[in-house]
């Protein structure tokens, strides 16, 4: 009969700690007050960070020429820029020095190739997706 009842009263604690929210009115907004544009932000930024990376090895493997590696360095450039200032109205010296970071993360093998993220110095895998870096 105790099993039974203690049972019962876990049941009935499970279910009103589930039902909790709900039944005092919480709400959990689908959308964040900037419609996501943050977060849009931040992955054009990514996007263009790794295409100015992709150009700049297609250049110095010999793929691309000068002019072309410089029309697509100017654009993705600008794109990561307009990027960064949406996300954070960071200055020209910041947003310069991220950049510096990231570049010196790709000669060391630090920058996953991946998802992007500069890892720390003595990281093996990348602290944002896993994947294994170098």
């Amino acid at each position: 009969m105790q099993q039974v009842l203690g049972a019962v009263l876990i049941t009935v604690g499970v279910i009103l700690f589930v039902l909790r929210p709900i039944l005092q009115g919480d709400q959990a907004p689908l959308t964040s007050p900037d419609g996501g544009q943050d977060e849009l932000d931040a992955q054009k930024k990514k996007s263009a960070l790794k295409g100015l990376r992709d150009a700049e090895y297609d250049y110095y493997s010999g793929k691309l020429d000068e002019e072309d590696f410089e029309s697509l360095k100017q654009e993705m450039a600008s794109e990561v820029l307009g990027a960064m200032r949406r996300i954070g109205n960071q200055s020209n010296y910041e947003l310069e020095t991220e950049i510096r970071a990231v570049r010196k993360g790709l000669d060391a093998g630090l920058t996953c190739l991946l998802c992007g993220e500069v890892n720390s110095e003595g990281s093996n895998f990348c602290g944002q997706c896993g994947s294994q870096l170098k």
